[in-house]
């Protein structure tokens, strides 16, 4: 049985609209780990997988921005992060996976 307290590795992945300079692109994906940091994140790593095509439309988009996060946190923290994600008008699309329980 895990303590609640316990940490777990997590990914993120997050999908930013390709009206985005990559200027905007750092910015949001800076904020973010900015944001993990201050929820008590550690381990955080950001990775841009750059511009791709969508196999459907998706709120109105055909292509966008592929950003994964890597972050050791408790599983407390992603409700907090999940929210923030859901919120902000230039991710059109978010997922955290847990990468310790596949």
């Amino acid at each position: 049985m895990k303590l609640v307290n316990a940490t777990s590795n997590y990914e993120s992945m997050v999908v930013l609209s390709s009206n985005c300079t990559d200027e905007e692109l750092k910015d949001i994906a800076s904020k973010y780990a900015q944001q993990l940091k201050k929820l008590g994140a550690l381990s955080i790593s950001v990775i841009s997988r750059g511009c791709r095509d969508f196999a459907y439309k998706t709120k109105f988009a055909k292509m966008g921005y592929f950003v994964e996060i890597y972050f050791n946190s408790s599983p407390k923290v992603l409700p907090i992060y999940q929210t923030k994600l859901k919120l902000d008008k230039d991710i059109i699309r978010s997922s955290i996976i847990n990468l310790d329980k596949s």
